[in-house]
């Protein structure tokens, strides 16, 4: 198999087993896809769900990262698109990032952080091993869940095959 073929194909793997401790249950890969910015691929993306995917009930959002990226930098992104999508006041983004800020950990190639999705509640992060933090916060979980999943997506045909429109 090729580097290409490696980054392209879908993984065969299963959530993280920090994730699974936590939230033990039956846990479904719905979908994958590669997240690219110009040239660069910076991240594989898969949703999980117990069952099929709905956005009313627990799902996962795995990112295995494909390059170093610093915490900062994922921060600073997340809440650019988080007020794109969803302009939430500046008093919530600014809550947000320093939540983030004390949550998301500076990734290498090979890292897998996760988003653990509790609709109504908030978001549980966690790292392939160990829980990181949490935002238990409603509206947070939807701003958070827009990044992918939105129509209005930066990358919309990661979010067909997150949803499983193919892989």
């Amino acid at each position: 198999m090729n580097s290409t073929t490696s980054l392209t194909t879908a993984p065969n793997y299963t959530l993280a087993k920090s994730v699974v401790h936590y939230h033990p249950g039956a846990w479904q890969l719905i979908g994958t896809g590669i997240f690219s910015w110009s040239v660069f691929k910076l991240y594989r993306a898969s949703l999980f769900a117990l069952g099929e995917f709905d956005p009313g009930r627990p799902y996962a959002l795995e990112l295995s990262y494909l390059r170093a990226i610093s915490a900062e930098q994922i921060v600073t992104t997340t809440l650019r698109e988080i007020e794109r999508l969803c302009a939430p006041e500046t008093s919530q983004i600014k809550d947000w990032a320093v939540a983030l800020l004390n949550i998301v950990p500076d990734v290498r190639l090979g890292d897998r952080l996760v988003g653990l999705f509790l609709p109504n509640e908030g978001v549980k992060f966690f790292s392939e091993h160990a829980y990181l933090g949490e935002i238990m916060d409603a509206q947070f979980t939807q701003a958070f869940a827009a990044i992918w999943l939105d129509p209005q997506t930066r990358s919309p045909s990661l979010r067909l095959q997150l949803l499983g429109g193919g892989f």
